[in-house]
């Protein structure tokens, strides 16, 4: 993989901070919201009144990501590293669309999410299991562990249903896709491949 310019690592870091941050003042300026009973994309409902805040948000979040992914994907060497950046930018482009396509959309929002949710942790995968045997091993199992936590977590809602709302795993799993991308940014930028 080719070292990545400056700015898409740049583009990398960002990605979190802007989606956690819309999601943390919307959250913060909707009393009505709780995590027992919603899910994150309550929030961009059309009847939400911080809809604009949450949906540019992850709009302007899945930009960056995709734009990261699209670096890792140009510079990916080899058949697995070039499936697991497909995937990459095909989770980081659902991840805007989950913005421009509301919760009042139904079908259309519902498979925009699932494909963020499971491509992304997938794609990490991928990436992490392809460079274990690398030279920067460690940042590789990491994001292996993160990326099947964020499965996991999946799993085990499906399987257990617990009793707090979706947005609790949604949660979860986005942190933990974001510990991944952090560690992928910072791997990329230390020129040791993905």
């Amino acid at each position: 993989m080719r070292t990545p310019g400056k700015r898409m690592g740049l583009c990398g870091l960002l990605t979190p901070l802007v989606a956690f941050s819309a999601i943390a003042i919307s959250i913060a300026l909707s009393p009505w919201f709780s995590w027992a009973r919603n899910a994150l994309s309550d929030l961009g409902a059309l009847n939400s009144p911080v809809w604009p805040i949450f949906n540019t948000g992850l709009v302007m979040a899945g930009l960056l990501a995709s734009r990261f992914s699209y670096g890792i994907l140009r510079g990916a060497e080899g058949g697995l590293e070039k499936a697991g950046s497909v995937l990459l930018l095909a989770g980081s482009v659902s991840l805007a669309l989950i913005g421009l396509l509301p919760e009042d959309t139904g079908l259309p929002h519902f498979l925009v999410s699932v494909a963020f949710f499971f491509l992304t942790p997938l794609g990490f995968l991928i990436l992490g299991l392809r460079d274990l045997r690398g030279p920067n091993r460690a940042y590789s199992a990491l994001m292996v562990i993160f990326s099947l936590a964020s499965l996991t977590t999946w799993a085990s809602w499906a399987c257990f249903r617990p009793p707090v709302g979706i947005a609790v795993p949604e949660l979860i799993a986005a942190l933990l896709s974001s510990a991944s991308l952090v560690l992928l940014t910072s791997k990329a930028l230390r020129g040791t491949g993905a």
